[in-house]
C-alpha cells in the first residue's frame, strides 16, 4: 500500500498549493501593507484636521478684536459736572466689567445658559454628547443646547455666513467650519480670559433689540437703570432674551417674555439661588418696562450742542492726527467717535443747560401765543396776496415789492417738495412731469410764464410789460436756466394737452398735501408734541411760524461754553442757531457797546461824556468811509436836541451819537479790526466795509457776540469760547487736552472795560425784577422787529440770546412784543432766577449771585452821572427804540 502511494504522481494543483509557511508569509506582507496604509491614512487625516484648523485660524478673531469686538464701542460725551449728556455710536454699545453687572445676571445665566460653566474649558463634552443622543439619536425636541457660554460669545464674535443661494455641499461646509471656528474662538477665549471676563464680554457684545447693544444700553433703555442695579425679575427677563431676543420681545410678546423670565427664575430655584417660595411670588410678577424709552439723539439735554460738536469732533480728530501722529490711532488712523469708544469731557454743565433750556422754553411757551394772534390767519386755507389777511406768506405791506412775496411763495412750495411725504408720491402724481424730465421748480416757472402770457407785467415801475415769452427769453439769455432746460420748457408749452395734463396732475397732489392726516407735531406740553389732525401743508406752516432761539452761556475768565440752547426742540426743529458755521443774523444795536468801548478805549472818554442828541453826517467822500452821498442815519424816536450823557446815548441806542462815535474813528477798518480782535469773522463781507456797521447792520451769531462781550465781564480781556476740556481713548488715555490753542488777549485797559461795564449795567439797572446777581447787558432789534437780541453779563457768565423765526417776515409786527426786550431779555432773567434757586452752583463756584465784576486799582474817570441829572435814584428813563435802521416802522402796516 506504502508502494502503491508512493508510486501515484501529485497533480499539477498539489503542486502549485502554497504552503502554510508561505501563506503565513503573505498574510503577514498583506498585513503589513494594510498597516502601513492605516498609518498613511491616519497622518493624512491629522494633516487634513490640522491644515483644515490652521486654515480655520487664520480667520479667528484676533486678540485685540476679542478685547474691543468689532470695534464698534459707542463714545461717551460728558458734561464739565460729571453727568453723560450723549453717546455716539454705529451700535449703542458701552462696555462694563464683570463687577458692574448684577449679581441677578450672572447666576441667571449661568443656571440658564451653562450650568457647568465654571468647569469647563470652553467646550462641554458632556452636553454635547447629551445633544448627540437625545437630539441626533433619538430625536427628542426639548433636549437643549450644547452651546457653552464661550461658545455663545464666539458666534457672536465669529458671525454666521450668509447661505442663501449656495449649493448643499457648500451650505453644510460653510455651517461646519463656521462651527469649528467657533470652538476653536471659544477656546481661545478660555485661554486668554478668566471665566468672569467671559461673562462681561457676551453681556457686552449681545444686542437686546430697540438699539440696546450690550448689557449696559440695555438696562438703560429697558428699565432707565444701570447693569449693577437691575433686580432679580428685570435680570431674568434679560437674560431669556440670551435665547432669541425676538422671540421673548418684552414690547411685542409680553406674555411670552413672561413665561421666559418664568424659565430663568425655575433654573435659579433648582440651582438654589431661590426657595420655592420666592420662585412661586416672583413668578406672578407682570413684565414691568413702563421706564422703556429708546434712545436717540433727540432726547436728553444739551440735543443742538452734540449735533455741533460731533462734527466738530469729526474735524478735529482728522486734523490732529494729520498733523501729529500723537493723536493717531495704534493703527496710524485718525479716532472715530462711533466706534472707538472715545470719553469726551466738555465744558458744558449740565444743571446750567437745564436752567437755559427751561428758561427759553418757559418764555417763549407764552410769547408763541402772541405770535399766533398777530397773524391769526396763518393757516388760511387759499390766501390771496393783499394787506388784509393776516398770513405771512400773503401779506403784502406798502414796501414789499413783488419780488419779495415771489421769494416767500416759492420758499414755501420748497419745504413742500422737500418732505418725505411728497417724494413718495410725486412719480405716482407727476407722471407728466417724469416724462419729460421736469423738477419741481420747472413745474413752477412754466406756471409762472403761462401767467405771464395770460397777464403781462413790469419788473419795475418804469420798465416794458413782459409777456411769457420774453420772460423765458430773458431767463435764458441771462444764464437763470440752461439752453436745454429752455428748450424742454418750449417743448411743453408747445402741447396744450401736456400743460393741462401738468396743471391738473400739480393740482392734484397740492390737495393731496392739502388733506388733513393723523400725524404728530410739536407743541409746549410736557411730551414737546401732540398727535392731531393736519395736513402735511399746514404742518409745514405750523412748524414755520414758530418762534426759535440761540443762546449760550459762557465762563468770562475761562472761556468755558456752560450752556448751549439752539433751538426750541431738536425732533421738529433740526437748525442750530448757535453754530456760528451755518447761522447769523442781524444784531441790530447788540453791536454798539463794542463801537462805545473802541472811543471810550481811543479816547478815554467816561460814562458822562456828554455828546449831542441831533443829526450827524458823514459827508460824501469824508475820511475812509468811501461814501458816495452823505449819511445821516435816523433816530428811531427822532432827536431831543439835548446835551446827553454817553450813557444815556447807549440806553435809548441813539443812532445819530453811534454815527457820531463813528466818525470819530475816521473811516470804518479800526472799528472792523476791533471787532475782529474780539472773535468776530469780519471776512466774506459778513462785517461790510461800510459806515452803517456802527447800526448793527451785520449778520452775525450768539456764539461770536457772546464770545466779544466777554472782555466787559473779564477786566478788558477776551477769552475765546471753548467747549472741549480732553479727549481720553477707551483706556482713560488722554489723547487731547483743550486750551493749548484757545485765544486769550487785553483788548481794552482795565479802566475802559470798568467803563463799559459800569454803563451796561446802568442801562439794565433794576429792570431784572428778582434777579440778584450783577448784571448789566444790551438790548437789539432788527429791521421791523425779525431779530430780538439780548446780550447779557454777569460776574460769573456772560449769556447771548437771539430769538426770531427762521423767516424773516414772520415776525411781530409793532415794537410792542417784536423789540429785543421783550423777546430775549425776559430768557436772560429766566436763567438768572432759575440759576440763583441753585445753590450747587454756587457750592461749584459755578454761578454765586453774590459775585462782584472787577474793579481796577485806579480809577481816574468821572463814574458818577448823578449829578448830570441824567438818572434818576431809582430807575433809568425808558429804553429807546433800539432798532437797527434808520426806517423803523412801528405800524401794524409793516
Amino acid at each position: 500500500m506504502q508502494d502503491n502511494f508512493n508510486d501515484i504522481e501529485p497533480s499539477e494543483e498539489s503542486i502549485n498549493e502554497p504552503t502554510p509557511q508561505v501563506c503565513q508569509e503573505q498574510r503577514v506582507k498583506k498585513y503589513k501593507k494594510f498597516i502601513k496604509w492605516m498609518w498613511r491614512l491616519y497622518f493624512l487625516g491629522i494633516l487634513f484636521a490640522t491644515g483644515i484648523f490652521i486654515m480655520l485660524s487664520y480667520d479667528l478673531p484676533s486678540f485685540e478684536y476679542l478685547e474691543n469686538p468689532r470695534s464698534r464701542i459707542a463714545s461717551n460725551i460728558f458734561s464739565a459736572d460729571g453727568k453723560l449728556l450723549g453717546k455716539y455710536y454705529i451700535e449703542n454699545r458701552t462696555p462694563v466689567d464683570y463687577d458692574s453687572l448684577s449679581p441677578h445676571l450672572i447666576n441667571s445665566v449661568i443656571a440658564t445658559e451653562d450650568i457647568r460653566y465654571l468647569n469647563h474649558s470652553g467646550i462641554d463634552a458632556e452636553a454635547l454628547a447629551r445633544v448627540f443622543v437625545k437630539t441626533l439619536i433619538l430625536q427628542q425636541k426639548n433636549a437643549g443646547g450644547g452651546s457653552t457660554i464661550s461658545q455663545q460669545l464666539a458666534k457672536l464674535l465669529v458671525g454666521r455666513p450668509n447661505t442663501k443661494d449656495k449649493g448643499s455641499l457648500v451650505r453644510t461646509w460653510l455651517l461646519i467650519s463656521t462651527k469649528l471656528k467657533e470652538w476653536l474662538t471659544a477656546v481661545k477665549l478660555e485661554r486668554s480670559y478668566t471665566k468672569e471676563e467671559i461673562i462681561a464680554l457676551y453681556f457686552n457684545e449681545f444686542d437686546f433689540l430697540y438699539g440696546a447693544n450690550g448689557i449696559k444700553s440695555a438696562a438703560k433703555i429697558y428699565f432707565d437703570k444701570r447693569p449693577s442695579t437691575l433686580n432679580i425679575n428685570e435680570a431674568a427677563m434679560l437674560v431669556r432674551m440670551l435665547k432669541n431676543p425676538s422671540r421673548y420681545n418684552p414690547k411685542k410678546y409680553p406674555e411670552r417674555a413672561k413665561k421666559g423670565r418664568e424659565q430663568v427664575l425655575k433654573n435659579l430655584q433648582l440651582n438654589g439661588h431661590i426657595s420655592q417660595e420666592e420662585y412661586h411670588r416672583l413668578r406672578q410678577l407682570p413684565i414691568d418696562i413702563s421706564k422703556f424709552k429708546i434712545q436717540n439723539h433727540n432726547d436728553g439735554i444739551a440735543t443742538y450742542f452734540r449735533m455741533y460738536l460731533r462734527d466738530h469732533l469729526k474735524k478735529l480728530l482728522v486734523k490732529l492726527a494729520k498733523d501729529d501722529p500723537q493723536y493717531q490711532k495704534p493703527d496710524g488712523t485718525p479716532y472715530d467717535i462711533y466706534r472707538d469708544g472715545l470719553n469726551i469731557y466738555t465744558t458744558i454743565d449740565s444743571r446750567v443747560q437745564k436752567h437755559a433750556e427751561k428758561a427759553a422754553w418757559d418764555h417763549l411757551k407764552e410769547h408763541q401765543v402772541k405770535l399766533f394772534k398777530t397773524w391769526k390767519d396763518w393757516n388760511h386755507p387759499d390766501p390771496k396776496i393783499n394787506s388784509k389777511i393776516k398770513n405771512p406768506w400773503t401779506r403784502k405791506a406798502e414796501k414789499s415789492t413783488d419780488t419779495e412775496m415771489d421769494l416767500r411763495r416759492l420758499g414755501l412750495l420748497k419745504q413742500i417738495w422737500g418732505t418725505d411725504r411728497y417724494q413718495r408720491v410725486r412719480p405716482k402724481f407727476l407722471t407728466t412731469a417724469v416724462n419729460h424730465n421736469l423738477k419741481d421748480i420747472d413745474i413752477d416757472r412754466i406756471f409762472q410764464i403761462i401767467a405771464y402770457d395770460k397777464k403781462p407785467k413790469r419788473k419795475n415801475p418804469y420798465g416794458p410789460l413782459i409777456d411769457g415769452k420774453l420772460l423765458l427769453k430773458k431767463w435764458e439769455k441771462t444764464g437763470f436756466i440752461s439752453e436745454a432746460q429752455a428748450q424742454n420748457y418750449k417743448n411743453v408749452l408747445s402741447n396744450k394737452q401736456t400743460i393741462d395734463s401738468l396743471t391738473n396732475q400739480y393740482d392734484a397732489i397740492m390737495q393731496y398735501m392739502k388733506t388733513p392726516v393723523k400725524t404728530t407735531i410739536f407743541a409746549y406740553n410736557k411730551r414737546g408734541e401732540k398727535d392731531t389732525l393736519i395736513s402735511p401743508f399746514d404742518s409745514i406752516r405750523y412748524h414755520r411760524m414758530h418762534l426759535q432761539t440761540g443762546m449760550l452761556a459762557v465762563d468770562p475768565r475761562t472761556g468755558y461754553i456752560k450752556a448751549w440752547v439752539g433751538g426750541i426742540n431738536h425732533k421738529y426743529f433740526k437748525y442750530d442757531h448757535v453754530n456760528k458755521e451755518k447761522f447769523a443774523r442781524q444784531v441790530g444795536s447788540t453791536i454798539k457797546p463794542f463801537l462805545y468801548a473802541l472811543t471810550v478805549y481811543q479816547k478815554g472818554y467816561s460814562p458822562c461824556f456828554k455828546v449831542w442828541d441831533q443829526p450827524t453826517t458823514i459827508a460824501k467822500g469824508e475820511g475812509q468811509f468811501g461814501l458816495l452821498e452823505d449819511w445821516t442815519p435816523r433816530n428811531a424816536d427822532g432827536y431831543s436836541g439835548d446835551e446827553i450823557t454817553l450813557t444815556e446815548a447807549l440806553n435809548r441806542s441813539l443812532n445819530s451819537v453811534s454815527a457820531y462815535l463813528m466818525k470819530e474813528l475816521k473811516g470804518p477798518e479800526p472799528f472792523r479790526s476791533f471787532l475782529a480782535e474780539v472773535g468776530i469773522d469780519t471776512s466774506n463781507n459778513r462785517v461790510p466795509v461800510s459806515a452803517s456797521i456802527c447800526l448793527g447792520v451785520p449778520d452775525l451769531s450768539p456764539f461770536e457776540m457772546t464770545g466779544g462781550y466777554t472782555i466787559f465781564a473779564n477786566a478788558g480781556t477776551y477769552t475765546e469760547p471753548v467747549f472741549i476740556d480732553k479727549i481720553e481713548d477707551k483706556n482713560g488715555n488722554a489723547i487731547y487736552l483743550a486750551g493749548e490753542d484757545q485765544d486769550s488777549e487785553p483788548i481794552l485797559s482795565e479802566q475802559s472795560a470798568y467803563v463799559m461795564n459800569s454803563m451796561l449795567q446802568k442801562i439794565q439797572q433794576g429792570r431784572l425784577k428778582g434777579v440778584k446777581c450783577e448784571y448789566g447787558g444790551k438790548t437789539g432789534t432788527t429791521n421791523y422787529q425779525a431779530d430780538g437780541w439780548f446780550m447779557g453779563i454777569t460776574p460769573d457768565l456772560v449769556i447771548g440770546t437771539w430769538v426770531g423765526c427762521d423767516d424773516r417776515f414772520i415776525r411781530f409786527r409793532s415794537l410792542a412784543n417784536g423789540q429785543g426786550a421783550r423777546m430775549a431779555r425776559p430768557i436772560f432773567q429766566n436763567i438768572l432766577l432759575n440759576m440763583q434757586a441753585d445753590t450747587t452752583l454756587k457750592d461749584d463756584q459755578v454761578f454765586n449771585p453774590m459775585s462782584k465784576f472787577p474793579v481796577p486799582k485806579e480809577i481816574n474817570r468821572e463814574m458818577d452821572c448823578l449829578k448830570f441829572d441824567q438818572f434818576m435814584e431809582q430807575e433809568l428813563r425808558d429804553e429807546g427804540n433800539d432798532a437797527t435802521n434808520t426806517d423803523v416802522y412801528e405800524d401794524e402796516d409793516y
